[in-house]
């Protein structure tokens, strides 16, 4: 008898949270099936139904991520690309922030950043019309990825220490009129002093 749909997604949900707690914790490398299981509340048979090892708990968990990053980045761009690209990171940073921000830490996965950023190179290219040969695209587009979820993480990791709004802004004025501009309105230094002044 084939259990019911509900109950097959509420069992999946279980093992997933409880592996995710566990993550949260320590190295995927130092989880257990046990440990899930048992904190889960399941036999070890149950979650062989569901994945073929630990390494394909944290697959599945990331590729639903980035699903829904995918599918709330492009329904939300618009016109103004860059703005758009940044308020809708720090949007889902809102409501999904505490898996973004492990996955893309210390003991995260590394493969997980990468994926991230090849979605946002593959987006900025197709949106501009560029070819994604262009090397000078490239090294642009990176620079501005990496920068734009760093920031966004930081923000996250600190506690938000300014509103979701005006940390939007303040990456895009620096992403449009450099980083040694936007620093100036907060040092009383000169432009030629900046140690990365050409």
């Amino acid at each position: 008898m084939k259990k019911k749909p509900e109950i097959t997604a509420l069992t999946r949900e279980r093992l997933m949270n409880s592996f995710w707690k566990l993550y949260c914790k320590k190295q995927i490398n130092k989880i257990s099936i046990k440990e899930i299981t048992d904190n889960a509340g399941y036999y070890r048979s149950t979650f062989y139904e569901y994945f073929t090892d630990i390494y394909d708990v944290l697959n599945q968990l990331e590729t639903e991520l980035i699903l829904y990053l995918k599918e709330n980045v492009y329904n939300s761009l618009g016109t103004n690309l860059s703005e758009d690209i940044i308020k809708s990171l720090a949007n889902i940073y809102e409501s999904k922030g505490e898996y973004l921000s492990v996955l893309l830490g210390e003991n995260g996965d590394p493969t997980f950043n990468q994926k991230l950023k090849d979605i946002f190179r593959n987006m900025l290219f197709e949106n501009f019309g560029l070819d994604e040969t262009d090397i000078h695209a490239q090294f642009i587009f990176e620079f501005a990825i990496s920068a734009i979820l760093s920031s966004i993480k930081h923000w996250y990791d600190n506690g938000k220490q300014i509103p979701a709004k005006e940390m939007v802004v303040l990456l895009r004025s620096t992403l449009m009129n450099g980083a040694g501009n936007q620093i100036l309105k907060y040092s009383n230094i000169e432009l030629h002093d900046l140690p990365f002044n050409p």
